[in-house]
């Protein structure tokens, strides 16, 4: 078939696929309007009233205050039913204003390495980075400030490694993540996710803010659960995502195995202190083939993501005392496809503790100006966290298998043939079609290296009643120290091999050398150890009052922190009024500020590789002494005078009541302006990088929202929720990150040469223009079967695609990308793009689970979930390299409680 007839058929079958996902959420909701009838002793038919209850089992659209129009809180079982195996982040994907997906995304195939990462979903928040978003542990920030961004080498400024990369960045770490603790679904009691008009007391983000509730310990009664669930390539459809559907290579789909477990335990110790224990574990499993010369070896690439929760709650008289302490630790493996033995362990371990003391506050009370009911919420809080690089030894050798003096000599009786059996023994020389001087085999490892963080710290949350409404006052103080380091690295990466009959005489111990080749050039990083630390001081006042029909809340936060120095200002704002009981409008203005930011701090200074070299004596042999090139370089980072990031946010929000079924509705308009974003300034390099505030960006949205719930209990339907939306969203950006990069194609479309910051505006963030979900959950059978539909849907839009061609800019008329003489793109190779038009796509989740067994304190259920039902790929595309999307997956699980 070719791809112009299948792009024909898929369209129809898109719809078919979107007229399917909205029938079975109907047939999900259908038993709400039934009725039972039964037969009088006259003959005649009597329906049975039902009695329809609101029910809030699924989410809120909407926080506490009234003001909070860009709150929406999922509750636990809502999370637990919309996450991808034990990731909370997934839960959040579809949420209006939120964006994971990449349509034009034409490097879609999932290698090793993508099917054994367990790390949480990357979010864009509200138009925000994925790194600008405010993630909290009940309360406390969990956010990396040692940057998620790395500006080394020509594959981007991503810090994951692909399943077939062939040689790592020495300068990288890899595995870095916006999150210092990856929070599982399964222990999560709410998670508020709020995407505009923030309250006052939230800071640090120019995304949105995400904070996660875990289980509260309780003095109900003992009580536990056991989990478990796993999916693997048996359970998993793949789909042929090359451009023209061919697979040249004959690659086989991956194979890879994932399960999960999580462990928790309820303890009331006595009527006033409980404790709760909790623990999961995600392991993963994915193979492939070494490159051919080394003997077609099995590679394995395995990950392990562990999560220990420990909890303690006291009921006193002084008030409530909670104890809590989170620690993950987190591996994931990469078996290098192009090297004998090399493994890198890129590891995570993040710990987070709390004291936090909760009291009413009844000696302050003033009648005058009704100020009661206040109450105080403070907490000591340390946290830790690392992202290791375990790479093994620290020293990498290549040795030639084959080689010849120049590519003329193609007679093989004049090459050079490896005859080491030590070398023979792991390693052959490969299938010889189009090569250069030599074919060289890897062996040693990758070195080590690791950066973290460390903070101590405490805030105090003051709220009560005051005048006609409320008010809340708070204040935090943290410290943080940072750190980025590695130890010296060589890398021996060009051999002179011997021709002759004299051999070569090495000294002792030296592993870059034997009677047949040695390295003749090396380069060398040398170790390193950066350190920084900031101070950051925070406090809120917030007032929230209503008038009748009018409610106000105004807020005003500082923050200050001494790396930048500088002292942030933000005001919030909303104001509402409310005609009618069933309807409200609200109208809001906020600043919010960048957080804290070590990142380029901690790069400032890091030393680049130096080269070596060394030749023998042709009369002895003897090989000679290292001779040092050039002269020591270092990654250079400037820009102490900028000021801190910031957005200005212009809400617009209507909510009502529904006058039919009483469903909560709520259509909203946003509008974000970024300013003094950072962005590299005029002349710099990728090695030589000056900060300013030059950078810009701008958000828009419009998002309808709808839900529902009915607790029913009837004709064997216990309950239904309902949640949708549709979200329409634009955006402009300066560039999606501040690293100058001059390895990193530039871009010619619609002949015209970008450079990546100048076209990183053209195509905004992540953007889908129109998007929408429905989520239907129910319970069914005196709820022994929940089930749970979501359909996400993207609508056509008219996009940009690159063509995966590429040109290198010239100034002849005659060059496909021609440029002006003297233009700054002479030289560069560019990627290029064209006009496309993205079309309906349709992705379809079903979750259900199954009581099987139930007695008065103990139950056992078996669980299924399926991914993308439909095994819809939009329009992504796959490299002929990686050439297998994943499509339908299934998990199979089951849960046990006492």
């Amino acid at each position: 078939m070719t791809a112009q007839l299948a792009n024909r058929r898929r369209v129809p079958n898109r719809i078919a696929r979107l007229l399917a996902a909205s029938a079975l959420s109907s047939l999900l909701a259908l038993p709400v309007f039934a009725q039972q009838a039964t037969t009088t002793d006259q003959g005649s038919t009597v329906l049975e009233a039902i009695t329809l209850k609101v029910l809030k089992l699924w989410a809120t659209l909407g926080g506490e205050a009234e003001a909070d129009t860009g709150t929406t809180v999922l509750k636990g079982d809502a999370v637990r039913a919309l996450s991808v195996g034990s990731d909370a982040n997934s839960a959040l994907r579809n949420n209006a204003n939120v964006q994971y997906q990449n349509a034009g995304d034409n490097d879609a195939g999932s290698d090793s390495q993508d099917l054994v990462n367990t790390k949480p979903q990357l979010l864009s928040i509200s138009g925000g980075k994925v790194y600008e978003n405010n993630f909290m542990l009940d309360g406390i920030g969990i956010n990396t400030v040692t940057g998620t961004e790395e500006p080394f080498g020509n594959s981007g400024y991503g810090s994951d490694l692909e399943g077939y990369e062939q040689t790592p960045n020495i300068n990288k770490i890899y595995g870095l993540h916006p999150q210092t603790v990856f929070v599982p679904a399964d222990f999560i009691e709410e998670a508020t996710v709020v995407d505009s008009n923030a309250s006052a007391r939230y800071g640090e983000f120019l995304g949105g803010v995400v904070d996660y509730k875990l289980t509260t310990p309780s003095t109900e009664k003992a009580s536990g659960s056991v989990t478990f669930g796993l999916t693997a390539d048996e359970l998993t459809t793949y789909e042929l995502g090359t451009i023209d559907g061919t697979n040249p290579q004959d690659l086989p789909k991956p194979g890879y195995l994932k399960y999960k477990s999580a462990f928790q335990y309820n303890l009331p110790v006595n009527d006033s202190w409980s404790l709760v224990g909790q623990y999961s574990r995600t392991d993963a499993k994915s193979s492939k083939t070494k490159d051919e010369r080394y003997y077609f070896e099995k590679a394995d690439d395995v990950s392990y993501n562990e999560f220990y929760r420990l909890a303690s709650k006291l009921e006193t008289d002084y008030g409530t005392f909670t104890l809590d302490g989170n620690y993950n630790n987190y591996s994931q493996k990469w078996d290098a496809y192009y090297y004998d033995d090399l493994v890198i362990d890129q590891k995570t371990q993040g710990l987070s503790t709390r004291l936090r003391w909760e009291t009413d506050v009844a000696g302050i009370a003033v009648d005058s100006i009704n100020l009661k009911n206040v109450k105080l919420d403070s907490s000591l809080f340390y946290s830790q966290s690392d992202t290791i690089n375990d790479g093994g030894e620290n020293e990498t050798y290549y040795t030639a298998i084959v080689a010849r003096s120049s590519i003329s000599v193609t007679n093989p009786a004049s090459w050079f043939y490896s005859t080491d059996p030590d070398v023979l023994s792991w390693c052959q020389v490969p299938t010889l079609t189009s090569w250069g001087t030599a074919e060289y085999c890897r062996s040693g490892g990758y070195g080590y290296k690791e950066t973290g963080q460390e903070e101590r710290g405490f805030k105090s949350d003051m709220t009560g009643d005051l005048l006609a409404g409320t008010f809340g006052a708070g204040v935090e103080y943290r410290e943080t120290d940072a750190y980025r380091r590695a130890e010296e690295y060589t890398l021996n990466s060009v051999t002179r091999y011997n021709t002759t009959a004299i051999p070569y005489v090495c000294a002792d111990g030296d592993e870059s050398c034997s009677a047949q080749q040695y390295a003749r050039t090396k380069t060398v990083t040398p170790t390193y150890d950066n350190q920084a630390e900031v101070a950051h001081l925070g406090a809120y006042s917030e007032v929230d009052q209503t008038w009748d029909w009018l409610n106000i809340r105004a807020g005003l936060r500082m923050d200050y922190e001494d790396f930048f120095d500088n002292l942030n200002i933000a005001p919030r704002t909303v104001a509402t009024i409310s005609p009618l009981d069933w309807l409200s409008v609200s109208a809001g203005y906020n600043r919010y500020y960048s957080a804290d930011s070590l990142s380029y701090a901690l790069r400032d200074g890091q030393p680049l590789a130096r080269a070596y070299s060394r030749t023998h004596n042709a009369t002895t042999g003897v090989v000679g002494d290292w001779t040092a090139l050039g002269t020591q370089r270092y990654y250079a980072f400037s820009g102490a005078d900028v000021d801190t990031p910031y957005k200005d946010e212009f809400t617009g929000s209507l909510k009502a009541q529904d006058p039919w079924i009483e469903g909560e509705f709520r259509l909203r308009y946003l509008q974000r302006y970024g300013r003094d974003e950072f962005i590299a300034g005029d002349g710099g390099t990728s090695t030589n990088v000056t900060l300013t505030n030059g950078g810009e960006s701008e958000y828009r949205s419009l998002t309808a929202e709808y839900e529902k719930g009915w607790e029913i209990g009837h004709d064997n339907l216990d309950s239904v929720a309902l949640l949708g939306s549709l979200t329409w969203s634009k955006q402009k950006t300066t560039t999606v990150s501040p690293y100058y990069s001059d390895d990193v194609n530039w871009v010619w479309y619609n002949d015209t040469s970008y450079s990546p910051a100048e076209f990183d505006r053209v195509l905004g963030n992540l953007d889908i223009p129109l998007r929408s979900r429905i989520d239907v959950s129910a319970k069914w059978f005196d709820e022994r079967l929940t089930t749970a539909v979501t359909a996400n849907i993207n609508f056509p839009f008219d996009g940009l695609r690159s063509t995966d061609t590429e040109c290198t800019a010239s100034a002849s008329a005659t060059a496909t990308c021609s440029v002006p003489a003297g233009s700054e793109a002479i030289g560069k190779t560019h990627d290029i793009y064209e006009e496309f038009r993205y079309g309906t796509t349709v992705t379809v989740d079903l979750k259900a689970s199954y009581q099987l067994a139930k007695t008065e304190n103990t139950s056992f259920d078996v669980e299924l979930s399926v991914y993308n039902l439909f095994n819809e790929t939009g329009d992504r595309r796959a490299s002929y390299d990686n050439p297998w999307i994943v499509g339908r997956t299934v998990w199979l699980g089951a849960k046990a409680t006492f």
